[in-house]
């Protein structure tokens, strides 16, 4: 739970008629990372491929391009393709293509007339009633055009004096200008310099009238065929849609398997597989490959001492904190994976730096409507789509939702310190707090402030046992030493707010002196000269854990003061009380918003800063299985 996942590198050889096979076999359980044949074997091997790759990548591109052109159909049906050559004999089969494109193009084509001529509508209805008949507007060299816009009186004029021979008709909220065709640019000229929507009316004839009437005959008898053709495409979307992805989704895999092939060995009689997997699945790989191959094959370790990838091992109820160690950096393989220990402390300090009945349900109550939200979206949103989109170039669906996870036992400790405290928006209910958070502000101090000596000191030990179990003695030394100084200085710092004697009388102190002394030297002797630069910075860092307090402090001050707004307004006069009220509200809102910010960013800062660089290293190399997730194919092998 603590270290990531223990990995073995192996080798896989087995006879080549199993080939396909055990390629299936890996893909499906996916619990194999493969990686490229060592140069020595490679080049012992002679590649091959027992199934044409262009083939599949022609059908693929293929079925890709049908199922976009079908119309979707659901259902619950998966199919099951036992061998490639299986697969290509139903691809081979499916012979729509010709049907589905004539259709699709007749559908689009439809559709582009019906929305012509609906633009036309629009134009018709804006049009002035008078005309007696639209033919009159066009001919030979005559065109005309409808004309928006709140300068239509200033346009006229302009036309009038410059274009002698336009004729204009005007209607209500538009103009319509017949012009010589010779005389199109300067008609343009004009409307762009008024910035004056302008829009060539299609030729027509009849009255506005009878142009609608025709119009009306015209989509309805556009519609009555589009509906027709879309029929048509629904009967072989209905009939043949769920095998076409199908087919299309098991052409990709195999394309992904295909594609792997490049880093295996495969000889006249063998193929060569190494990569690296989960130690505890060992036995799990080898029962499935003594299902294929019987006995004729060979699964070994092999030792090497390439560093492996990370894969994280972390049970469900905390796995989700992964998330925010990843945002940090991913562990190596060898070190400790600090995701258990960042779930139980950051709720911890996040709660601690709210402390507020009120506030933490809020939060509680936010929290586990975003959650209900994100997994059950409603069909229409009335959230803002300008704040939807803003928040989604921010953050993923699924890092709401690990956020709102994240809340959840947060906000629930902050409302049980809240009781404690007393608070509940600020105010006070008429029972004595057990522990009031202004008067024993010298002893949330000293708690902040030990807190800080716990998670260093812990820090520095658990670097010492990394670099111990890596077999790096020099750099778990100066662990130890680091953690020497850290404690001599506590003590030392102690006695001098205690104002006690600081000298040899005084035991820990004098042996403070020595932990101090040996810890810079074994840090010396270990890091080098330059790690004293980092004294000031392990002070600063055991005092930096006082702004939990400090948060805490400063959101339930805030929210006193909001609140003592509020009641001596009401007691002042009703008026003033109203203006109380806004200023509360208002008030109340921005300190919530705070309460849900910083106790988050500075729970997060004081575990990756603070805690993290006495232990942690990162950038781990992440574990990528050779996989993929099947929705209408089923598997040939599964994990039992």
């Amino acid at each position: 739970m603590l270290k990531p996942a223990k990995m073995s590198k192996i080798r896989l050889i087995v006879p080549k008629e199993f080939y396909s096979d055990t390629l299936t076999a890996l893909h499906d359980l996916g619990i194999m990372q493969i990686e490229q044949l060592p140069e020595s074997e490679y080049d012992m091997l002679n590649k091959g491929n027992s199934v044409a790759y262009k083939e599949i990548v022609d059908l693929a591109q293929r079925f890709h391009g049908l199922e976009s052109l079908l119309i979707p159909q659901h259902t619950e049906k998966r199919y099951d393709f036992r061998s490639i050559e299986y697969l290509l004999e139903r691809a081979k089969l499916i012979q729509i293509d010709d049907a589905v494109s004539v259709l699709s193009k007749k559908i689009e084509s439809i559709s582009a007339k019906i929305s012509a001529v609906h633009e036309t509508e629009s134009i018709i209805k804006h049009m002035p009633e008078q005309i007696p008949d639209l033919r009159y507007l066009f001919g030979s060299s005559i065109t005309s055009f409808l004309v928006y816009g709140q300068q239509r009186a200033e346009l006229k004029e302009l036309l009038e004096k410059e274009l002698t021979h336009s004729n204009i008709i005007e209607g209500s909220n538009s103009l319509v200008v017949s012009i010589r065709k010779k005389d199109e640019a300067g008609f343009g000229m004009l409307a762009e310099k008024l910035n004056i929507k302008v829009v060539s009316i299609p030729e027509m004839q009849g009255s506005i009238t009878e142009a609608m009437e025709k119009i009306g005959e015209e989509i309805t008898l556009l519609m009555k065929e589009r509906s027709e053709a879309v029929g048509k495409l629904e009967k072989i979307s209905e009939r043949y849609y769920p095998l076409v992805s199908a087919i299309r989704e098991q052409l990709d895999l195999e394309m992904e398997k295909q594609e792997i092939t490049s880093r295996l060995g495969v000889g006249v009689s063998v193929i060569v597989i190494y990569g690296w997997m989960e130690s505890a699945r060992l036995g799990q790989l080898e029962n499935t490959i003594r299902g294929i191959a019987g006995n004729k094959y060979i699964l070994e370790i092999v030792k090497t001492k390439e560093l492996p990838p990370t894969l994280l091992n972390n049970p469900i109820k905390t796995k989700f904190f992964e998330f925010f160690i990843r945002f940090y950096s991913l562990p190596r393989s060898d070190e400790f994976d600090p995701t258990f220990i960042f779930a139980i402390v950051f709720p911890i300090f996040f709660g601690f730096m709210v402390g507020d009945v009120g506030y933490g349900a809020l939060m509680l109550f936010l929290s586990l409507w975003l959650l209900h939200r994100i997994r059950h979206p409603p069909k229409k949103s009335r959230i803002p789509k300008a704040i939807s989109n803003f928040v989604g170039t921010i953050v993923s669906s699924n890092g709401l939702l690990v956020l709102a996870k994240a809340i959840i036992p947060g906000a629930i400790l902050a409302m049980s310190l809240g009781v404690i405290f007393n608070e509940y928006f600020g105010f006070q209910l008429p029972y004595k707090a057990l522990f009031n958070v202004e008067l024993g502000l010298p002893k949330l101090l000293v708690i902040s402030g030990w807190i800080g000596v716990t998670m260093v000191c812990f820090g520095f030990v658990l670097g010492f046992l990394n670099r111990l179990a890596v077999g790096d003695k020099k750099k778990a030394v100066g662990r130890l030493g680091w953690l020497a100084t850290a404690i001599g200085f506590v003590v030392f710092g102690l006695a001098v707010l205690h104002r006690e004697s600081l000298g040899i009388s005084n035991l820990p102190v004098f042996g403070s002196y020595f932990l101090i002394v040996g810890g810079i030297a074994s840090v010396l002797a270990t890091e080098g000269t330059e790690a004293l630069m980092e004294i000031p910075s392990l002070i600063s860092h055991m005092l930096s854990y006082t702004r939990l307090v400090g948060i805490l402090l400063a959101s339930v001050v805030l929210a006193g003061v909001i609140d003592f707004i509020f009641i001596r307004a009401w007691a002042h006069s009703p008026l003033l009380g109203i203006i109380g009220t806004a200023i509360l509200i208002i008030g109340q809102l921005f300190t919530f918003v705070i309460a849900l910010f910083e106790p988050g960013i500075q729970g997060a800062r004081l575990i990756y800063v603070e805690f993290f660089s006495k232990f942690f290293t990162g950038n781990g190399r992440e574990f990528r299985p050779f996989a993929s997730r099947r929705k209408l194919t089923l598997s040939k092998f599964e994990l039992k």
